[in-house]
């Protein structure tokens, strides 16, 4: 009985004890500016026990008095504090500058960017806004190493063209994948025109396919994560943006003026190479023209069409929010009037983003877009015709009116007749609504589960018509027609996440994904000539005769399944591993499903004990292998179309269908696998930071069609044969060369990469079953997917070569002379090489910030070296017949033996062998922007009733140096080459004000 009393006796002291050990600790979190931290974790250490802060950054956790309580908040640096004993703790936390805590988008969720073992990069909203421009896109130019965009012309709002760590694909699509708020995009590049770039808070890149590997099938082109502004506690904020700027063309190409143009008519017409030059009456047929040399008279046409423009963008925008629900709301105005009167882009934007806290365990939000854009794309013909119309025309009569034809030359039509309003209008509007919501549940501590749905809707409309007098018709009747493009699909997702600390030192994160997207685009076309009456312009097509309509609808579907684990020991020792498996309605049946792992592991060795003490704050060394895989199969590919055929049948026509192409039912994705080795690097306290990457990339099953013989009724076949190869390294750094916070401060973001790509296996084979180059579609086995392969110019026959310019190639002094690379002494197609690729050497960026008491100076430089570029508009603009107006170049005569161009001839429209004048070396360096803005200090901002408000005056694109003498060497590969139809880029100063209430 007495060992049953002090049994129990000593079970009371015991239990006595613990909760005496046990006690309520309450306090407040804040910034070092005493402002308070909602959200912020607090945890008791080594344990999982912990809370968060409520709205006033007030907290309350039941803790051991010898415990230590660890304080965390996104941004800021972590600390740890002891409760010895203490009731109240109180924490002001202080910035992260080494922002290794800073948590990132990795697809699926987020991490730590100190722990992120793929290679990954990152653009927040301040390098956004570095560049004024429409498209978010076009904004990260020149900033992301690895990551190059490249312009499509100057039309306002024309999209640029992205390729993450280069190509891979031959002939499927190298565009790469783009999720904006956890959905894929069902349009991708063409939608993200429709966001407003200042509605994104940052943009992340999964360059490597460990990274991009959780999203299968699509992630072969890399991944583009968008992530769009959301609310945050506190009290609500107002923010008002506006910029207005005036642009004009950055440069223009020199054309012959009246003069010279005579001069080159003049030597065009001469007898010989070496003959007599006839009267003008005989060289000049055209009274126009006859009149134009006795007045000396010139017209220069790209003066008259190319104007100035000018740019506006609006922005007003609300956020704020309580401890449970947090609201962004936004709406923008944008608008560029182009360098040519009837171009220019237009769009209004509204998005409203809210997250709300129901309770302890769910949680729902939404993002809601809704764009409208008008872009006037103007007519292909306006820059062209003003290139080629002679200068001796003139473009008004007598009486001021405009002539239709300059001259009495048919060919050349007034290119201000396209500029009339309403005579040539191509109208492109869409309407897009994109709406992700979803719902969080926290299931218990550690797991949570995330259903998201994700409509997306582009609702499309193209409206053309074409004048009596434009360069379309020349006269004859208009005509009109009208494209519908509706884009609708949707996206659901559900999403199980687990993390949490299994042992005092590792941690686990497992992440399952069931996905499904569905698209459907439906197309439907009517075009009408012989217009009645013109200003009905497009929208009476009923009234006219010659109707053709037509329509189109495509469906698809992926199925997909993912999982992620995420270990980690002491946050030193990383590693990852996924597999994504996707089944696609594009393929066939028995071939529907592919499986894309992805594995990558990292060490921290700055976390190890020896690097302690040392000026290193960040060294991390990563590996990654991945699997993904390129979705450009069309549906309904593998199955084999239907073509409609007409045919004689005996004496009547008919109607038939017949297949046109092949099934396919082994077709499925290109597959590229990615090893990457980098390294991350930060010294004095992250002052200077950096990343080094080392990236190889094997493409096989690529996606070609293989030739077949005529006989068989079809000219190919769509077939996974073929393989790439693309390695690259890319470097990145930020440096703080200066930093002080009262005084002088510079700044400095550097990064450059570069790659080689190369062929290593085509459709075509030798006796032996080896690879051979497939010569008339130039790919060649170890050289990059698009190269230029022709005949090398190497000067002009000259007068002293007349036998040798006939023995070699039946040609004349003053014509192109060829190298003949076998020395045999003819010029015939084994003198072929390749001069040179599109594929830079390297490219990257270079951004200087300067700070001075307010004043901010930015200088922003984009380059690319090292890529030829094959130029239509220096052939096209350079045929020396004189009977268009001409490139004013060096061109060859009996007293000018230039070896720069071959000599005018009337008799040769195009000069002999003048592909050979088309290739250039297109690098060049510019100066993408400078822009010098200032704060106003707090003393004036309050008494105006604002937090902050900030005045800037900026240049983009004012200066740049190239070789290459054209509007802009700057050009996308998807344009092919650049020709005369090309409009010149612009160049823009602007005057920016924001502000925050």
């Amino acid at each position: 009985m007495q060992k049953t009393k002090f049994l129990f006796l000593s079970i009371a002291v015991v239990l006595l004890s613990i909760q005496a050990a046990f006690g309520q600790v309450t306090g407040t979190v804040t910034d070092a500016e005493g402002i308070p931290l909602p959200g912020a974790s607090v945890v008791l250490k080594g344990t999982t026990n912990g809370t968060t802060t409520d709205f006033d950054g007030n907290y309350s956790i039941e803790v051991a008095s010898d415990g230590v309580l660890v304080f965390g908040y996104i941004g800021y640096r972590t600390e740890e504090v002891p409760v010895n004993n203490q009731s109240t703790v109180n924490v002001s936390l202080e910035e992260d500058a080494s922002q290794l805590d800073e948590v990132i988008l990795v697809g699926y969720g987020t991490q730590k960017k100190g722990e992120v073992t793929a290679a990954i990069a990152s653009v927040d909203a301040e390098q956004l806004s570095i560049v004024q421009t429409s498209n978010t896109i076009d904004a990260v130019k020149g900033q992301v190493s690895g990551v190059d965009i490249q312009s499509s012309g100057g039309r306002p709002g024309q999209t640029s063209t992205v390729r993450i760590r280069g190509r891979r694909s031959i002939t499927a699509s190298n565009d790469p994948l783009y999720v904006v708020d956890g959905i894929p995009l069902i349009d991708g590049s063409a939608t993200m025109s429709d966001i407003n770039p200042q509605d994104i808070a940052s943009i992340e890149i999964l360059k490597d396919a460990a990274a991009t590997a959780v999203y299968g099938s699509r992630g072969a082109n890399g991944v583009l994560l968008v992530s769009t502004n959301r609310g945050k506690v506190g009290k609500t904020q107002v923010r008002y943006s506006s910029q207005v700027g005036l642009t004009s063309a950055t440069r223009l190409v020199d054309m012959m003026n009246g003069e010279e143009f005579a001069d080159l008519k003049r030597e065009s017409r001469r007898s010989s190479w070496d003959g007599t030059i006839p009267p003008d009456n005989q060289v000049f047929l055209d009274p126009v023209e006859l009149e134009s040399i006795a007045q000396n008279r010139s017209t220069d046409w790209l003066d008259l069409v190319v104007g100035n423009g000018y740019q506006t963008n609006h922005q007003l925008g609300v956020s704020g929010g309580s401890e449970n629900t947090t609201f962004n709301t936004s709406l923008g105005y944008f608008k560029e009037q182009g360098i040519i009167s009837n171009q220019d882009y237009e769009r209004f934007s509204g998005r409203v983003n809210i997250d709300h806290r129901i309770n302890d365990i769910f949680k729902i939000g939404a993002s809601f877009l809704i764009t409208n854009s008008v872009q006037n794309w103007g007519s292909s013909a306006t820059i062209g015709e003003a290139l080629a119309n002679n200068p001796l025309g003139v473009p008004y009569d007598d009486e001021g009116e405009l002539l239709f034809l300059p001259t009495n030359d048919g060919i050349r039509t007034n290119p201000l007749n396209e500029l009339v309003p309403d005579a040539y209008i191509d109208e492109r509007k869409f309407t897009h609504i994109f709406a992700p919501i979803f719902l969080e549940i926290d299931i218990t501590d550690g797991l949570q589960w995330k259903t998201t749905f994700g409509p997306d809707i582009r609702l499309g409309r193209r409206g053309q018509f074409r004048g009596s007098l434009t360069n379309d018709n020349r006269g004859g009747p208009g005509d009109a027609s009208i494209d519908h493009l509706d884009i609708s699909g949707y996206t659901l997702e559900n999403l199980l996440t687990f993390d949490k600390a299994i042992t005092e030192n590792q941690n686990l994160k497992v992440t399952l994904l069931q996905s499904v997207q569905k698209s459907r685009t439906e197309r439907s076309l009517a075009s009408v000539t012989g217009i009645p009456y013109e200003s009905q312009l497009f929208f009476n097509l009923g009234s006219a005769d010659n109707s053709v309509v037509n329509s189109f609808l495509s469906e698809w579907t992926l199925n997909s399944f993912m999982g992620r684990l995420n270990y980690d020991i002491n946050g030193k020792y990383l590693f990852q591993a996924s597999l994504r498996a996707d089944g696609s309605s594009r393929l066939a049946e028995g071939n529907k499903w592919d499986y894309f792992p992805g594995v990558s592991a990292g060490w921290r060795i700055s976390e190890e004990s020896f690097l302690t003490d040392t000026s290193i704050s960040q060294l991390m060394l990563r590996a990654s292998y991945g699997e993904v895989g390129n979705t450009s199969v069309a549906p309904y590919q593998t199955a084999g179309r239907l073509q409609g055929l007409r045919y004689a049948f005996g004496d009547n026509p008919a109607l038939g269908f017949a297949l046109s192409e092949i099934p396919n039912p082994a077709l499925g994705w290109e597959v590229s696998k990615t090893l990457d080795v980098g390294v991350d690097f930060g010294v004095l306290n992250g002052r200077i930071s950096g990343t080094v990457d080392w990236f190889r990339t094997n493409t096989v099953d690529i996606l070609l069609n293989r030739s077949l013989p005529f006989t068989s009724g079809y000219n190919n076949i769509l077939q996974n044969v073929g393989a790439t190869r693309t390695q690259g390294l890319e470097f990145a750094v930020s440096a703080g060369i200066f930093d002080n916070e009262d005084g002088f401060s510079w700044k400095l973001d550097f990064n450059i990469a570069g790659y080689r790509e190369e062929i290593v296996e085509l459709a075509l084979t030798d006796e032996n079953g080896n690879p051979i180059d497939d010569i008339g579609n130039q790919w060649f086995i170890g050289e990059p997917i698009q190269v230029f392969y022709d005949y090398e110019k190497i000067g002009i026959y000259q007068a002293d070569e007349v036998a040798l310019a006939q023995s070699q190639e039946q040609k004349v002094p003053g014509e192109i002379r060829l190298n003949d690379l076998d020395g045999d002494g003819f010029i015939t197609p084994d003198d072929r090489k390749i001069l040179g690729t599109n594929t830079p050497d390297y490219y990257g960026g270079l951004n200087n910030r300067f700070s001075y008491k307010g004043f901010e100076l930015g200088v922003f430089f984009y380059f690319r070296q090292g890529q030829f570029l094959q130029s239509n508009f220096n052939t096209g603009n350079n045929t020396l017949a004189g009977r268009y107006n001409n490139l004013d170049v060096d061109y060859w005569t009996i007293d000018n033996p230039s070896n720069a161009n071959p000599r005018p001839d009337v008799d040769q429209e195009f000069p002999r062998s003048g592909s050979s004048l088309s290739y250039f070396d297109s690098s060049f360096i510019k100066l993408r922007n400078i822009s010098l803005g200032y704060n106003l200090p707090g003393s004036i901002t309050e008494k105006l009733g604002m937090q902050q408000l900030r005045v800037s005056i900026s240049g983009q694109n004012l200066w740049f140096i190239t070789d290459y003498e054209t509007f802009d060497p700057e050009i996308s590969e998807d344009e092919g080459d650049l020709g005369s139809d090309v409009v010149p880029s612009s160049k823009m100063y602007s005057l920016s004000l924001s502000a925050t209430f």
